[in-house]
């Protein structure tokens, strides 16, 4: 008798295990709460413009690293137009001067020297490991947890070259390396790469990635990209029940059976994976009762991602001599919540993507940490039109900042959106509002936890709760590792089937 697993979630890891567990036999349900798949991977229409929020770059656009054979088994990821851009953003400081990251290391190198002379070494240092980490194309085609020994010989074998750099670069923040530098341009520069709290060893892979062409931007955004995947799972015989909120997940003598939905329908199944939120499916649909001492700590102790506010505008003309990404300061700082003030403006300049803005017009975005969420879903539900209107002051202080610093911005502002930390958490269901997950840090590694709990039989998860560091890429492989767990358990082959 064929089996059965119900997928929760049909962003890209419940895309994933539901895609890979159908091309190994299995009859799989994905439950989504929206009406759209992909969850953070999306993209909603404002009037003629498409705000897109997710990818900024896709690991394994490009066949230079192994995500692209990854991709390759759910997409015809070569029919995608991808851009690869020639910087990774322009950083200006206080006194007007900027320097260009370029994804091109050469390119990269003599722009830092030429900014930073008295920065030499590490300059040196820097650039040499990213060069390095462009040669490396790591194994992904086996999960740790069902992988054999020879595969795991293997694999450490073609990582051994690389060992060093991971060991003395994933112990670093970013912003502790960066404060390595003399220069204060350069210091500012290195210091926005990402998060200022994950390894730089991330940047670096980053800036390798783009490097060897394979971190591109897919065309058409994240929400056009996501929907591929969606097709290819139904394509592979999948069902999709949108609109369909999980509230409990159903166990019968510490074994997971089925689910119950929020009007009270009841689905059962042979398997249950989650790749919804980690502390709803955990603290709600398991109430509390499998948590593993590992578990407990992060959600105890460990960071997220922040939130956002997310502004973006669509703008009568083009800018064609704007940077695609570009970080300024402000003249004056803007608050953003009791919480929340920003001296610099991180803006993206979406000239690159034609799809997302008619012709002769351009998408501006700026996505706005904050890790004040409860402020913004306590102002939403008990005061909306205070909600309103702090919104509209936060875009009323950005087209200001724009007018003066792009010229010709505030008159021909033809759409304005603002999502704040309690769209997503409406949107994503995602604990605390968080964009990715857990954060990385040098203290948690690169790492995925344990898809299985303890005590709980036939359930699994997978997602940037299990996968740290989040990413699409990465979701996407925790999917497929949870699907081989399964077909392990099953004593299936795992196999893949490419798209026809």
């Amino acid at each position: 008798m064929q089996k059965r697993a119900i997928v929760i979630g049909g962003g890209m890891a419940g895309l994933s295990a539901g895609a890979y567990l159908q091309m190994n036999g299995f009859d799989t349900r994905i439950f989504e709460l929206n009406e759209t798949p992909g969850g953070v991977c999306t993209s909603w229409k404002r009037g003629d413009y498409t705000v897109d929020w997710c990818i900024h770059w896709l690991v394994g656009s490009g066949s230079s690293d192994s995500f692209y054979e990854r991709w390759s088994e759910l997409i015809d990821i070569s029919k995608i137009e991808m851009v690869d851009h020639e910087t990774y953003a322009v950083v200006e400081d206080e006194h007007g001067d900027t320097i260009t990251l370029y994804t091109d290391l050469e390119q990269l190198e003599v722009e830092m020297l030429k900014t930073a002379p008295e920065d030499v070494d590490k300059i040196y240092e820097f650039v040499d490991a990213c060069r390095k980490l462009a040669k490396l194309n790591m194994p992904n085609e086996q999960s740790q947890e069902v992988a054999n020994l020879w595969y795991k010989m293997k694999w450490f074998w073609k990582m051994l070259p690389y060992l060093g750099v991971f060991g003395k670069y994933s112990k670093i923040s970013t912003a502790e390396y960066a404060s390595g530098f003399q220069n204060p341009l350069l210091r500012k520069a290195v210091g926005h790469l990402f998060e200022p709290e994950v390894p730089i060893l991330f940047c670096m892979m980053t800036l390798a990635w783009m490097y060897k062409k394979a971190a591109g931007y897919p065309v058409g955004g994240s929400l056009n990209f996501a929907r591929r995947v969606a097709e290819r799972y139904e394509a592979l015989g999948g069902t999709f029940h949108y609109n369909s909120r999980v509230d409990k997940i159903l166990v019968e003598q510490d074994r997971a059976v089925g689910i119950q939905l929020a009007g009270g329908e009841l689905y059962f199944a042979d398997y249950i994976v989650s790749a919804a939120d980690g502390h709803a499916t955990l603290f709600d649909m398991l109430g509390g009762k499998y948590l593993s001492p590992e578990f407990e700590e992060y959600y105890q102790q460990r960071k997220t991602f922040p939130s956002l506010v997310y502004v973006a505008f669509g703008i009568g003309r083009t800018f064609q001599a704007t940077p695609h990404s570009y970080l300024f300061p402000l003249p004056e700082p803007i608050r953003i919540d009791p919480q929340t003030e920003i001296r610099d403006l991180h803006l993206r300049v979406h000239n690159f993507d034609p799809t997302l803005a008619p012709y002769g017009k351009t998408l501006l975005s700026t996505m706005i940490e904050t890790r004040n969420w409860n402020y913004w879903v306590d102002l939403q539900r008990n005061d909306p039109e205070q909600y309103r209107q702090e919104k509209q002051q936060i875009a009323n202080a950005l087209i200001h900042v724009l007018d003066e610093k792009l010229g010709n911005v505030r008159d021909l502002v033809e759409m304005v959106d603002v999502t704040t930390p309690a769209t997503i958490i409406g949107f994503t269901n995602n604990w605390k509002g968080s964009f990715e997950g857990w954060l990385l840090t040098p203290e948690t590694g690169f790492r995925q936890l344990p898809s299985a709990l303890p005590g709980l039989d036939n359930f699994y998860m997978c997602g940037h709760w299990i996968a740290v560091g989040g990413g699409v890429p990465t979701a996407m492989l925790s999917g497929r590792n949870v699907a081989q767990l399964i077909c392990a358990r099953e004593q299936v082959p795992f196999g893949t089937l490419e798209p026809a």
